[in-house]
C-alpha cells in the first residue's frame, strides 16, 4: 500500500507578526493601570467598572480573529478527517473487533478448560462438605500455572484440617464447629460461640433465681396457710372434755361470715363422738 495516499499539498500560511508588537502595548497598558495598588471603594468602583470593560472588548475583539484562524485553518482538516473515518477507519475497526472476538472466543474455551481441570482438582483434594470451591476465591487467568493454583488449594485444605483439630481441643467442639462450617473463619467461630454460651448462662442464672424467688413465696404461703389451719383447729377443739356429748341445742342464727376448710383428727372413739356432737349442735356443716 502507498504510503503516501494523504498528502498535504499547501501548508497555512498565517501571518502573526504584530502580535508582539501589540503584546508590549498591552503589556504597557495594563501594567499603567497599577491593578495591584488600586484603592477600591464607592469612589472609584465606576473607574474600575469602566476600565474593565474596555479591556474586555479589546481582548474580546482579538479572541474573534484567533477563532477565525482556527476555523479557517481546520475547515480542510475536519473535512478531511470525516473522509478518513469514514472511508478507511472504520472497515479497519470493523476488522478489529471481529477478530477480537475470535481470538476471545478461543482463549475463554482455553481459559474453561484451566478452570474445570482446577475444580476437579479441588473436588478429588476436598474431603469436606461445608467447603465449596467458589469458598477459596482462587484467582484463576491463563498466565498462571496450574502448580501454583493446585498448591494454594493444597494450603487452604490443610489450614482446614488444622482449624478443625484446634475445635476437637475446644470445650464446646460442636458448637464451635457449626459455626466454623459457616464463617469459614477459626477466630469468629470462637468468638460467636463464646459469646452464646455467655448470653445462655446469663439467661440460667436468671432462670434460677426467679424459680427460687417463686419457691420462697410458695413456702410462705404454705406456711401461712399452715398456721392458719393450726389456729382453726385449735378453735374448734377448744372446749371443756365431758364424758357424754353435750345435748343438741338449735344453732342460733348469725351474721358471721362462713368459712370452709378440711382437717384430719385423730382420737378415741369416745373423743370423736364428742365431736361429731359438737359439730351437729353448732350446726356446722359436714361437707
Amino acid at each position: 500500500m502507498d504510503a503516501n495516499i494523504i498528502v498535504v499539498e499547501q501548508k497555512p500560511i498565517i501571518k502573526y507578526s504584530l502580535l508582539k508588537q501589540i503584546s508590549e502595548e498591552v503589556s504597557s497598558k495594563i501594567e499603567a493601570l497599577d491593578i495591584d495598588n488600586i484603592d477600591a471603594n464607592e469612589d472609584t468602583v465606576r473607574t474600575i467598572k469602566r476600565t474593565r470593560t474596555e479591556l474586555g472588548k479589546e481582548f474580546k475583539t482579538l479572541e474573534e480573529q484567533r477563532k477565525m484562524v482556527k476555523e479557517i485553518v481546520l475547515k480542510d482538516y475536519n473535512e478531511f478527517e470525516d473522509a478518513y473515518k469514514s472511508l478507511i477507519a472504520t472497515h479497519y475497526k470493523d476488522a478489529d473487533i471481529k477478530l477480537k472476538m475470535l481470538v476471545s472466543s478461543v482463549e475463554d474455551k482455553i481459559l474453561q478448560k484451566k478452570i474445570d481441570g482446577i475444580k476437579e482438582y479441588f473436588n478429588t483434594m476436598n474431603t469436606y462438605d461445608f467447603i465449596r470451591f467458589e469458598d477459596l476465591g482462587l484467582k484463576i487467568i491463563k498466565s498462571r500455572s496450574d502448580k501454583s493454583i493446585k498448591e494454594e488449594i493444597d494450603a487452604y485444605l490443610e489450614a482446614v484440617t488444622q482449624n478443625i483439630e484446634t475445635i476437637k481441643t475446644l470445650s464446646y467442639p460442636n458448637r464451635v464447629l457449626a459455626k466454623y462450617e459457616i464463617t469459614k473463619d477459626l477466630n469468629s467461630a470462637i468468638s460467636q460461640t463464646n459469646i452464646e454460651m455467655q448470653r445462655e448462662e446469663e439467661i440460667k442464672k436468671r432462670k434460677e433465681e426467679r424459680e427460687r424467688l417463686a419457691k420462697e413465696e410458695q413456702e410462705k404461703r404454705e406456711a401461712e396457710a399452715k398456721q392458719q389451719t393450726e389456729a382453726q383447729q385449735e378453735a374448734i377443739f377448744d372446749t371443756p372434755e365431758n364424758d357424754e356429748p353435750p345435748a343438741f341445742r338449735e344453732p342460733e342464727p348469725t351474721q358471721e361470715q362462713v368459712f370452709k376448710t378440711s382437717f384430719f383428727v385423730k382420737g378415741t372413739k369416745t373423743q370423736l363422738k364428742k365431736l361429731k356432737a359438737y359439730i351437729i349442735n353448732e350446726g356446722i356443716k359436714i361437707l
